[in-house]
């Protein structure tokens, strides 16, 4: 491999690292919050911790309104294609995969719980 490729590939590692710096604590770059539960759910208080919490751990890579950024959209349904089982979202926002960081050493259990719960009640029905 030459020297020119071997820089250029650290390079875009450097990038991808900067990039995913944001993701995982600092919330948006926008400022802002992420979209209030609504009708019955509108003073549940698991789910409006979650949402702080979104806004603050998630919204830099999913987007304030889970509509995606450097990381994937939660709107349309996805979450339910994708988890239909709550708790393999739970496990999958604890553990990590790929580039999505692990929460468990940032979040307890039950915050990692109001986030899915979130995600799957307030930001998943959006379009």
């Amino acid at each position: 491999m030459g020297r020119g490729r071997f820089l250029g590939g650290a390079f875009v590692g450097v990038l991808m690292m900067v990039g995913l710096a944001g993701c995982g604590g600092g919330g948006s770059s926008r400022g802002g919050t992420s979209p209030l539960p609504t009708g019955a759910n509108a003073h549940n208080s698991a789910l409006l911790a979650g949402r702080t919490i979104f806004t603050a751990q998630c919204a830099s890579c999913h987007g304030l309104g889970g509509q995606g950024n450097l990381g994937p959209a939660f709107t349309g349904g996805r979450l339910l294609r994708d988890f239909p089982n709550p708790q393999d979202q739970v496990t999958f926002v604890s553990q990590g995969r790929g580039v999505m960081p692990a929460f468990s050493g940032i979040l307890s259990h039950a915050q990692i719980e109001s986030v899915v719960a979130y995600e799957r009640s307030v930001l998943d029905v959006l379009k």
